[in-house]
Parts: structure tokens; C-alpha cells; sequence
């Protein structure tokens, strides 16, 4: 299993569940409990500015959301190709009419 599958799995986890992944890898890596990796990504990351602090905000929101669904990256390979092969069909509808 690579990196970026992994991370790509990760994103797509609710943030609960997020916190369930890493105490179960503090359970079976013991060697070095002072670098437990369980504690909330909010301690880890702390916005400087206020405008930092309100997008951290969005994006917890979003993250918990369960309404909303994480886009991983063959995700937005996919929009992106549907959006250029709209682009692509454009000037083609355009010249028949």
C-alpha cells in the first residue's frame, strides 16, 4: 500500500474516525507513547491570523458534515476531465448552429 492511497483513504474519513485510526496505531506502537499521534489535529495546527482562523473553522465544518463528500483525487481527475471535455464540445455546438 503507498502513501498517497493511504492518504487518499484518510481524507475520506470522518474526523471521528480519523481520531479512531490513530489511537489504534498509538495501540499497536507502543515504542514511543510521548509522540502519541491521537490528540485532535486542532491542537496540532493553530491558525496565525483571524482570516486563518475562520477558514480552519470552514473546514472542520465541512469535514464533519456528513452531507458533504470529500473529493480524493481520482475525484477531481474526474470533474476535470468532464469539465474539459465540455470545454472541448463547446466550440462545436457553436459552429452548427
Amino acid at each position: 500500500m503507498n502513501e498517497q492511497l493511504l492518504l487518499n483513504k484518510w481524507h475520506k474519513l470522518k474526523s471521528e474516525d480519523q481520531e479512531r485510526v490513530l489511537a489504534f496505531i498509538d495501540a499497536i506502537d507502543p515504542e514511543k507513547p510521548e509522540e502519541k499521534l491521537s490528540e485532535p489535529t486542532e491542537l496540532v495546527y493553530q491558525p496565525q491570523t483571524n482570516l486563518g482562523k475562520k477558514l480552519w473553522e470552514i473546514r472542520q465544518k465541512i469535514i464533519k458534515d456528513p452531507n458533504i463528500k470529500l473529493l480524493d483525487l481520482d475525484d477531481i481527475e474526474a470533474e476535470l476531465d468532464k469539465i474539459r471535455s465540455k470545454r472541448q464540445l463547446n466550440p462545436y455546438i457553436e459552429s452548427q448552429k
